[in-house]
């Protein structure tokens, strides 16, 4: 059950209060009033007495209105608690749902393969750096051979760098994969 939460609410009730408090004290004014006159007695006295009883109505008024208002602070509290509680309910929910996800074999798979293929493209960059370096070692050493040995060294830091490629691409492939399967059990497992 969702519980909205209106702040404004408790200012209305007062203010609501406050206007049944007048609204009585018109009407019990007019009703002194009408009865008043009425009656012929002297005036400043009736007067004084109705002004007395009006006081002592808005005076009981305003203390119906400071019960309401504190009824109106215990049922808010009360709904504050519980809005927390949910909140405290809702973040555990959450929190065991990552854990399932993260628990799952298929996210462990994704992660493994994840690792391959960044210490696949980690060991293809090594290589192919090293290959143009030996590659460039070579052509130094020999001036009278450098053109056939650079070409050589060439092709076998390109060919080096092609495997490496294709040994990382296929990596990646894997791991896309699985962090697609991962992701699909994972979605499965929401709302359990």
């Amino acid at each position: 059950m969702t519980v909205k939460i209106d702040a404004t609410r408790p200012l209305y009730a007062v203010v609501g209060a406050g206007d049944l408090a007048v609204e009585f004290a018109r009407t019990y004014t007019a009703d002194v009033q009408a009865r008043f006159a009425k009656v012929e007695l002297e005036p400043q006295a009736l007067r004084d007495q109705a002004v007395a009883v009006v006081a002592t109505r808005i005076d009981e008024l305003a203390e119906d209105a400071k019960g309401a208002r504190t009824q109106v602070e215990a049922y808010l509290n009360e709904t504050v608690a519980e809005v927390n509680e949910t909140y405290g309910e809702l973040a555990t929910r959450g929190r065991d749902l990552v854990a399932r996800i993260r628990r799952q074999q298929a996210t462990q798979d994704a992660k493994a393969a994840t690792k391959t293929t960044k210490a696949k493209a980690k060991t293809a960059k090594t290589q192919t750096s090293n290959s143009a370096k030996s590659t460039g070692s070579t052509a130094k050493k020999s001036a009278s051979n450098a053109a056939k040995t650079t070409g050589q060294s060439a092709k076998k830091t390109a060919g080096t760098a092609k495997t490496n490629a294709k040994s990382t691409t296929t990596a990646a492939k894997k791991s896309a994969e699985a962090t697609s399967k991962a992701v699909s059990d994972g979605a499965e497992k929401v709302g359990d």
